[in-house]
């Protein structure tokens, strides 16, 4: 079978203000691009503008971006092979889907993320394109997953994403919000495939447009599933490094009895050395668990790899 279409996936929530340009710039770009927008659970009329587009328009009860995207994945048409999302705020440009979509067809990338960087010409009737408190918060993210996981992505929070029919069939994830963009860098290390950046100009919300990202609220929750992401995807590592401290404290205590042993012959400090096999026992039972986690992360990643190899197929 032969697949050349481009599957689009917006997921919105009261995007009234900016659902239409969206599509209208996307069609400009890839005109014969199938447009899903899944809508979240707006309340303005995000779908009615929707319809009025001619895109399909698909509804997600579950609240989340994660949930929103993921509906989008497991309805891939089958004449499509590469999957793009972007956010229908208007804030992305569509222009660098064309060097997107080369770097997926033809260089091989199954991952193109957009990297964010300021629009040149600043439109007046927008909010800023960066405030501060996302900045500080996306670049500490960035940094902490870099710091777990060895993909390199430099916006690892960019909602413009080009990934190809692969990839998208064997995802598991999208139980979230705006974790999503966590979730599917994870699992470009689960499947160790090539991933690559296109820079993307990035403008501010039009003065109707608001964002529904809390920063310290999401901010957190963002943190929360890399930490759950990396004891999930690399446990042998992961509890390696919980197992260590146990260990280090049962080494110290069981120095102290066997100073005291070699001395004087004796045990003053028993609890000591009770306490030593304790950690000991910690360290150790966090050591297997480990091990056997990591055999499910293989057994895991062998079906996703299954999935992916046979999704071009079907």
């Amino acid at each position: 079978m032969s697949r050349q279409d481009v599957f689009v996936v917006i997921p919105c929530l009261n995007e009234a203000e900016s659902i239409r340009a969206t599509i209208r710039e996307i069609r400009l770009v890839v005109p014969k691009a199938i447009i899903a927008v899944v809508d979240n659970g707006s309340t303005d009329k995000t779908v009615e503008i929707a319809v009025s587009e001619n895109v399909t328009v698909w509804h997600e009860p579950l609240k989340g971006k994660g949930y929103a995207v993921r509906h989008g994945f497991v309805r891939i048409p089958d004449s499509c092979d590469v999957v793009f999302i972007t956010d229908g705020d208007d804030t992305h440009s569509i222009a660098p889907l064309e060097e997107a979509l080369r770097l997926v067809r033809e260089n091989g990338y199954d991952m193109v993320v957009g990297r964010r960087v300021p629009e040149a010409v600043v439109d007046p009737n927008r909010s800023e394109s960066f405030r501060f408190g996302h900045n500080v918060g996306n670049t500490l993210l960035t940094r902490t997953f870099r710091t777990l996981f060895p993909v390199q992505i430099n916006d690892t929070l960019s909602g413009w994403r080009l990934i190809s029919r692969g990839f998208a069939m064997s995802f598991t994830g999208g139980d979230s919000g705006f974790e999503i963009e966590t979730e599917l860098n994870a699992h470009a290390f689960l499947l160790k495939c090539p991933v690559a950046e296109v820079a993307v100009p990035y403008r501010g919300r039009g003065e109707e447009s608001f964002s529904k990202l809390n920063t310290f609220r999401d901010g957190f929750r963002i943190l929360r599933k890399n930490l759950k992401l990396f004891r999930s995807e690399r446990p042998y590592i992961a509890f390696a490094i919980t197992a260590l401290p146990w260990a280090i404290v049962s080494a110290l205590l069981l120095l102290r009895s066997l100073v005291d042993y070699f001395d004087t012959g004796l045990v003053p400090h028993f609890p000591s050395l009770v306490a030593s096999v304790g950690s000991f026992l910690m360290a150790a039972l966090l050591w297997v668990t480990g091990m056997i986690l990591e055999r499910v992360r293989i057994s895991r990643e062998a079906f996703a790899r299954y999935i992916y190899s046979t999704s071009f197929t079907r």
